[in-house]
């Protein structure tokens, strides 16, 4: 005698085990860990940003004019002086005039070993433009002739091959290098100016002085920091304030 099964017989088996499917692995684990590889990749370009081009204004204890000059002094260096030399001339520089290493240091950096080719592709690309000069250069092709210079160990070999790449080439990068620098230099030191103003005035206020009278405490602790510094590089050790 038959007997039916009380389950449920939607599917129609009569009581019949039928084997599952077997699951299809989903995509939405590769896409999370890919995403997951953005968001960190982006919290690392924040963090760098802010350490070497915000922080050292944030925490700037000297008259707004002298961190404009820094920022302009970077920014200029950044875009005229070839990779891999931004910091000897700054050093030099150091010797000749006063403004904040940190600061120029870290607007160096608008120019680095990661956007140096497509950065000095568009060099190339403005000064023939201001020259009246056809672009003979595709990108690819200005890529291959930038590999012995990126595959130089020291600044010296790598600006010796930087030369060897030609006159045409390079009067149309120190053009366009030129009006980068004169642009984002001019643009750097007002805008820098005006943020730190502001932020001054509104640290005065908050003390309850006069803004000249707070510019003059700033001129006073950034005379006496010059001095530890003149001190650290003669002596190399840090004196205690």
């Amino acid at each position: 005698m038959l007997q039916v099964h009380n389950g449920d017989t939607s599917s129609g088996d009569c009581g019949l085990q039928v084997p599952e499917k077997p699951e299809i692995p989903s995509k939405s684990g590769s896409s999370n860990e890919s995403s997951k590889t953005r968001v960190g990749s982006l919290s690392h370009l924040r963090k760098w940003l802010f350490n070497n081009f915000l922080e050292p204004l944030v925490k700037s204890r000297n008259p707004p004019r002298y961190d404009a000059a820094s920022v302009a002094i970077g920014l200029i260096i950044g875009f005229v002086i070839p990779v891999g030399g931004q910091l000897l001339i700054l050093a030099f520089l150091r010797f000749l005039f006063s403004f904040n290493y940190l600061v120029a240091a870290g607007f160096t950096l608008v120019s680095n070993p990661f956007n140096m080719i497509p950065l000095y592709y568009g060099y190339y690309c403005l000064g023939s433009y201001v020259l009246c000069r056809s672009i003979n250069l595709h990108f690819e092709r200005f890529e291959k002739l930038m590999t012995p210079v990126m595959d130089k160990s020291y600044f010296w070999e790598a600006l010796v091959a930087f030369a060897e790449l030609g006159s045409d080439l390079l009067l149309r990068w120190f053009v366009a290098a030129v009006l980068l620098a004169t642009v984002f230099g001019f643009l750097g030191y007002f805008i820098t100016l005006n943020i730190q103003k502001r932020r001054c005035k509104a640290a005065a206020a908050r003390l309850g002085m006069r803004y000249e009278e707070f510019l003059i405490r700033l001129q006073e602790k950034a005379g006496s920091f010059e001095r530890v510094e003149d001190s650290v590089t003669q002596f190399g050790d840090k004196p205690t304030l």
